[in-house]
């Protein structure tokens, strides 16, 4: 399983960015292992419908499953659950602290 989590910064240590598909980075995540990619994010300064769709082919290409995110408009939802992509929001913290709670939501099966 693939994670991808919006990020203000390179590592784990960063916040979860709050705005969405707009924020500087995204972290894919191996959320067994914790090993990562970062991903400067190529989409920060589109808007619109272009960017919802690129967003989301975006997680396709990169095989995630779930996106953990700050904050974003329904329009952004929409497109993610259109392509399958379970998307979390209000996600606050570090990125690894997210990620922690994640998994252990996620193994216990509570959302």
């Amino acid at each position: 399983m693939k994670i991808a989590v919006t990020s203000t910064g390179p590592t784990l240590e960063h916040r979860v960015g709050t705005r969405g598909s707009h924020c500087g980075y995204l972290l894919i995540i191996n959320p067994d292992t914790m090993q990562y990619e970062v991903m400067p994010n190529p989409l920060v300064a589109l808007h619109g419908p272009a960017a919802r769709k690129l967003f989301a082919q975006l997680m396709l290409q990169e095989n995630v499953q779930t996106v953990l995110i700050g904050g974003c408009g329904s329009d952004v939802l929409k497109v993610l659950h259109g392509a399958g992509i379970v998307t979390l929001v209000g996600m606050t913290g570090s990125v690894r602290r997210t990620v922690e709670q994640f998994k252990r939501s996620y193994r216990t099966g509570v959302s």
